[in-house]
């Protein structure tokens, strides 16, 4: 009930409203003589205890004209009605409005206001299962949004209905539960979805139980099915290199939740043509390519441990690869903290051509080895950082890679971005191929913090690069995923990469021709930009859309995303940035 003679202030206020004795009086005169009329319609319901009508006209009031009196005026009303969370809100927008506009009549009646309704105010907390991902509850049939679970919910003093539904791959579980709060009473409400077709037995657990605890863990069923993705995709590039790539490609993988186990695997076919500079400058002819790539990949948990192993195999005409390796990692502190170890070892077989491997090869092998850890620091933020070193040996060149050579008058002359015809004219007459070290020790250190927020997740990614050829990196990404609704999650996403020059590395080679037609040249040589000083930045985004439900027992979504990247090359010939566009269109399905 509201107190004697509240009407009546009221009325005094809205007058008031219309007396420009003061700067502040004149704040609070009214522009639409309608939006008056409503509002003093409005003291005359309330006068006569027509709180319904009250509330209607006060808002239609403030639909013509947004006044900070009628919406204290519309406090009182609904705080009488018993709709304090709605009239909280009010009175405090008129305590706001007070503050700026610094009238102090309005803010003594709005702090007062505030001041009695806060403690009547009643709160619920939502307790949901930990695994609640597909839920969706509902309180007096409005949806409760995922950012106010396991929150206190400020509600209105009376009874209230409480349900929540989950479908979880064709299992339907279901909690109604209707609930009465007195003024300034807090309730814990705890949710235990039911299964539609809940055994006996189940119902007389839950009987039992005493605690929530104990309630979960007699509904929750733990499914002996494994989860089974399948996923296609095709992607393009294209650079202003003359550049271009097209990669079908298709995934599919088989996890145990309740066993551990987990295998899975992918192929992809890289459709390359290509007439780059670095080509044209060597007078060879354009060329198109095909790889292949297969993957294959698999673990086993034996309670806190963790056993994977991998394997890859790439093929070109005039390329093998091999991989092989694995991983151990350990769950301690309850799963809080997680360390990882893993080896990987690679065989490259370097051919040319339509020669066969029996009358050409040269090999390069690279031992991997990596070390991680996994930090849980809270419910919303993971933390993964970890460190890698790669030692190479053998041949890091590219046998098609011709190097010009200049005499040293005019290497000194050569500046960055110089075209392939002044390249030709002002070179020497003699070729020679690109040469670099054999061995080649890599070292990398990272980290990647996960952070829940809301409805989105930030990823920001650093990585720290050295090896010893002299080249030294930072790679920065950032991507921020939102969801929008059920069924549409976007994404932007920036990379930026920096990195210095290969000890070895010189924009123009000097040499000189010996008497006897020998060539004196530098012992290492590389016309790879990729090795030179560089600056990349790469911008875009995707989105996924699912076109099932979260709970459904098949799932089915299609991804789609595209990247501009801009590289600038500081120290190169023939060209000195590139710019490329790349993406993907893909169809996953899980089951």
């Amino acid at each position: 009930m509201t107190k004697p003679g509240a009407w009546f202030m009221a009325l005094a206020l809205v007058a008031c409203a219309l007396v420009p004795r003061t700067s502040h009086a004149a704040a609070r005169g009214w522009a639409n003589p309608r939006a008056l009329e409503l509002a003093k319609a409005a003291i005359e319901a309330k006068k006569a205890n027509n709180l319904e009508l009250c509330v209607e006209k006060d808002q239609a009031s403030l639909a013509l004209e947004d006044h900070a009196y009628v919406k204290l005026h519309l406090a009182s009303c609904l705080s009488a009605s018993g709709r304090l969370v709605e009239a909280l809100t009010r009175a405090k927008d008129a305590l706001g409005a007070g503050i700026r506009n610094e009238d102090e009549d309005l803010q003594r009646s709005a702090r007062a206001r505030v001041t009695e309704l806060l403690p009547r105010i009643a709160h619920v907390k939502l307790l949901l299962p930990a695994a609640s991902s597909g839920m969706k509850v509902t309180f007096d049939g409005v949806p409760v949004r995922k950012a106010l679970f396991k929150q206190r919910i400020a509600v209105d003093p009376g009874d209230h209905v409480i349900d929540a539904e989950r479908d979880d791959k064709g299992e339907r579980s279901l909690f109604k539960e209707r609930v009465t709060f007195k003024e300034g009473e807090d309730k814990t409400v705890e949710i235990v979805p039911k299964p539609t077709n809940a055994t006996s037995s189940e119902v007389e657990c839950l009987q039992r139980a005493t605690s929530y605890e104990e309630k979960l863990a007699c509904v929750e069923r733990k499914s002996t099915r494994p989860n089974v993705h399948v996923g296609l995709e095709t992607s393009a590039y294209t650079d202003s290199t003359n550049v271009h790539v097209v990669t079908p490609a298709m995934n599919a993988s088989i996890v145990s939740p309740t066993e551990g186990w987990n295998i899975g695997g992918s192929y992809l076919v890289d459709f390359t043509t290509a007439a780059s500079p670095d080509i044209v400058s060597s007078a060879s002819r354009s060329y198109k390519e095909v790889r292949h790539a297969v993957a294959l990949g698999g673990g086993y948990k034996l309670g806190p441990v963790g056993l994977n192993g991998n394997g890859n195999v790439s093929s070109e005409p005039d390329y093998l690869s091999m991989t092989g390796g694995g991983a151990l990692s350990v769950e301690l502190g309850e799963k809080m903290v997680t360390p990882r170890i893993g080896f990987n070892y690679t065989r490259d077989r370097i051919g040319i051509r339509n020669t066969p491997f029996s009358q050409f090869e040269r090999n390069l092998t690279t031992n991997e080895f990596e070390a991680g850890l996994t930090l849980v620091l809270s419910p919303t933020t993971l933390l993964v950082t970890g460190v890698t070193a790669q030692i190479e040996r053998g041949e890091n060149a590219k046998l098609y890679r011709y190097v010009p050579m200049f005499s040293p008058e005019i290497a000194a002359r050569v500046t960055p971005g110089e075209s392939v015809d002044a390249v030709n004219a002002n070179r020497l007459p003699v070729r020679s191929r690109e040469v670099v070290p054999r061995e080649r020790d890599r070292f990398s250190a990272g980290a990647r913090l996960n952070h829940r927020t809301g409805s989105g997740t930030v990823r920001v990614e650093e990585r720290l690069y050295s090896d010893s050829w002299g080249i030294k990196a930072s790679t920065t990404d950032v991507k921020y995923l939102h969801d929008l609704g059920a069924h549409l999650r976007v994404w932007p996403h920036l990379r930026v990469h920096a990195q210095t020059a290969a000890s070895f590395y010189k924009l123009a080679y000097p040499a000189s021709i010996n008497a006897d037609g020998t060539l004196d040249v530098f012992q290492f040589r590389t016309s790879d930009r990729e090795l030179s000083p560089m600056l990349s930045v790469t911008a875009g985004g995707g989105m996924r859309i699912a076109l099932t439900s979260e709970g459904a027992s098949t799932q089915y979504a299609v991804i789609l995303s595209g990247e501009v990247m801009y590289s600038r090359y500081l120290k190169s010939l023939y060209i000195r940035s590139r710019a490329a566009v790349y993406g993907t269109l893909g169809f996953e399905a899980d089951f």
